[in-house]
């Protein structure tokens, strides 16, 4: 099996993936999760903000919410394992630990055996077939032993932190989605020049313009397509021209087709 997702029922926060290799994830794009990745042999390569990171089997890598990062493979890996936990549970699992609006920012490299081995035990057990009330607390074991090392008040992640320019271009992109979007008519309905548009959306996204829309488009897409969505309409109703554009972007962001990832979920629900 190349490929393996899971979804938890009752644990409807998070999502599992296995592979037999690693896949990269060459276009550039961030999550509104958090991220942990594993290997158990080889290297792979993990760019976040613009700085390398390399995945080997001593390494967990962590990427936090709205962290900008693409991935590049190497010549061998095997056992590629990660963790995808949805944003909104992780915030407010730190609000009511260290009573903070903020979210804390975790080191994108862990060092350190006892947490990989955490990691790996968390990954089978919230893949067995134990209730899952036990699978949370395994997780929030988890996140307490890593809390407590690497949390710093000091240091936080920069979410919705952005200039009121953003904001604007943010939530028109949200509510029209589906719609043929053009710089000159973003520029237009919000009232700002498309060169100010684009320079806001590098500094405060990290992505181009162009770039964070497909971003948001296609995790739309794979939210509708795990709520059940044919394939081909979700394309459409967020706004790629068709079933072969969402495929194509699907893969390089996502390391697996949309079909795939379908026929996954689907084995979730036998």
């Amino acid at each position: 099996m190349n490929n393996k997702i899971l979804k938890i029922k009752d644990l409807d926060y998070l999502e599992l993936k296995y592979s037999r290799s690693f896949h990269e994830c060459s276009q550039k794009h961030y999550h509104n999760l958090i991220c942990f990745l594993a290997l158990k042999k080889g290297t792979a390569k993990i760019v976040i903000n613009e700085k390398e990171t390399i995945l080997d089997e001593n390494t967990l890598v962590v990427i936090n919410p709205n962290e900008v990062h693409y991935s590049i493979s190497s010549d061998f890996n095997e056992d590629y394992y990660v963790i995808y936990i949805d944003r909104s549970w992780y915030m407010n699992l730190q609000k009511l630990t260290y009573k903070t609006e903020d979210t804390l920012l975790l080191p994108n490299k862990i060092v350190k055996k006892r947490y990989l081995d955490s990691f790996f035990a968390l990954f089978e057990f919230l893949n067995s077939s134990n209730e899952s009330i036990k699978k949370e607390l395994l997780l929030l074991d988890f996140f307490k032993e890593i809390f407590t090392m690497y949390c710093k008040k000091s240091e936080v992640v920069k979410m919705d932190n952005t200039t009121q320019i953003a904001k604007d271009f943010k939530e028109y992109i949200e509510n029209n989605i589906s719609s043929k979007l053009t710089l000159s008519k973003i520029s237009n309905e919000l009232g700002y020049s498309p060169y100010h548009i684009i320079r806001v959306c590098n500094q405060d996204f990290g992505l181009s313009a162009n770039a964070y829309i497909v971003n948001k488009r296609v995790h739309r897409a794979k939210k509708l397509i795990a709520d059940g969505f044919d394939i081909s309409k979700a394309a459409l109703e967020v706004g790629f021209y068709d079933q072969s554009h969402l495929t194509n972007v699907f893969k390089k962001v996502f390391a697996i087709t949309p079909k795939a990832y379908q026929k996954e979920i689907e084995k979730n629900e036998d």
